[in-house]
């Protein structure tokens, strides 16, 4: 299972199965498609895995399995946690309370010559009208 940031805001996860599972097909079923086997229908790779990338809400975390060959259930071994079913089985867990947290600010370029010259000749000019009001203000005091 590989997390990453993904558009508006959602954490992007691409699931995925071993080809070591030996299985002809695999949909991933999880709490945000209703545990569907038609849902999310992923595909197959060169080597007989399975993948697919679901963009998810961040700051939660979600119950999913996969369903193989439409008759078996599998969980995900590099799953954030397990957590017993009412079945009497685990489900898997991604957890992406973590990714709630909005990413590291943008840096900060520093100003180019011409910008600190630009930033420069104002603060000068600044100064030159305090100057003057100071002035103004010593005549008529």
């Amino acid at each position: 299972m590989i997390k990453s940031r993904g558009a508006e805001g959602k954490v992007r996860v691409i699931f995925i199965v071993d080809p070591a599972v030996g299985a002809q097909s695999a949909a991933i079923c999880g709490d945000w498609n209703d545990w569907s086997a038609d849902a999310d229908v992923m595909r197959r790779d060169a080597q007989g895995g399975f993948s697919l990338p679901i963009d998810l809400e961040p700051g939660r975390t979600y119950r999913f399995r996969y369903r193989l060959d439409g008759e078996r259930w599998d969980n995900d071994w590099a799953a954030d946690a397990y957590v017993r079913n009412s079945f009497g089985e685990d489900d898997s867990v991604v957890d992406l309370t973590a990714l709630a947290e909005p990413g590291p600010p943008a840096t900060k370029k520093a100003p180019t010559k011409k910008a600190r010259a630009k930033q420069a000749a104002v603060k000068k000019e600044a100064l030159k009208e305090k100057e003057k009001k100071k002035k103004k203000k010593k005549k008529k005091g």
